[in-house]
């Protein structure tokens, strides 16, 4: 499901970064507190995704996510905050 949430892009790439440079590399991309990072074949789409939310972000910073719950979502952007910060 679908579900409009103001995303700080700009944030979820920074995690995005700092998980690619500090987490795990495995076969699905790379893992770091709670979150996987990956991109598709090009690079320019990455994804972040936890057991419950998966965020995409496209050229030009525009975004899906797709989760089922709002709390999921809710506790998603909580994570990126927390990572982002430490």
């Amino acid at each position: 499901m679908e579900h409009e949430y103001k995303i700080d892009v700009k944030q979820a790439l920074r995690v995005f970064d700092k998980i690619t440079r500090e987490g795990e590399k495995t076969a699905e991309g790379w893992r770091y507190r709670g979150l996987t990072a990956s991109t598709d074949f090009d690079g320019y789409t990455v994804f972040l995704r936890s057991p419950t939310v998966e965020l995409t972000v496209f050229f030009h910073n525009k975004f899906t996510i797709d989760c089922k719950r709002p709390t999921d979502l809710e506790d998603f952007v909580e994570l990126i905050k927390k990572i982002d910060h430490s």
